[in-house]
């Protein structure tokens, strides 16, 4: 199969160099560097989501859902990393990567799985789902909830059509973000 080429670092404009070294070297960035207006402002939004006020384990499980149900296979891998990071269990991630029931998740995962349901297949959620949403949680709360997905619908999006590879190395194996560089494993861990 074929796949978007990565492009050359060196003939990439100094600040979107500098922002690509500035974080973790996983394969979406550096295909982003194909259209170097994009860089800074897809890693601005993509910081943007790791600055919202929702609970990080309700975040990851709603970015892993909309991953699975859009079948990105890169994106999912990246954030079953960073689920796991956020305190995710892997029973949690099974349940929202289809291995086991939904229903065995708390009511506000299962709310947020739902949003993330809906919005990938259909662009949207329907009204009992909004309802249900902002009676959940307030203004700000869901309506990042709406904002984290659409962007993470993107990324999925652009992930499957590059063709990003899944890095080796697992970049992204102890970050809690995607922007961040990870932390390194203590040596008694």
């Amino acid at each position: 199969m074929h796949a978007t080429p990565m492009p050359d670092e060196a003939a990439l404009p100094a600040d979107v160099a500098a922002r690509l070294r500035s974080l973790p070297p996983i394969n979406i960035y550096r295909l982003l560097g194909n259209v170097p207006p994009a860089v800074i402002p897809w890693t601005d939004m993509t910081r943007a989501v790791y600055q919202c006020t929702i609970d990080p384990r309700l975040r990851e499980l709603a970015i892993c859902r909309q991953a699975h149900v859009a079948g990105a296979a890169y994106e999912l891998h990246q954030h079953r990393l960073i689920a796991r990071n956020n305190g995710v269990t892997d029973a949690e991630l099974d349940a929202v990567t289809g291995a086991a029931p939904l229903d065995c998740l708390d009511d506000a995962a299962q709310l947020v799985c739902q949003v993330a349901e809906q919005l990938e297949s259909t662009a949207t959620i329907t009204d009992r789902t909004f309802e249900q949403l902002y009676s959940t949680f307030d203004t700000r709360t869901a309506t990042e909830l709406l904002f984290i997905l659409s962007f993470y619908c993107a990324v999925g999006r652009f992930s499957n059509a590059t063709r990003a590879a899944i890095e080796q190395n697992n970049p992204l194996a102890t970050a809690a973000s995607p922007t961040e560089p990870p932390t390194p494993r203590r040596a008694d861990t």
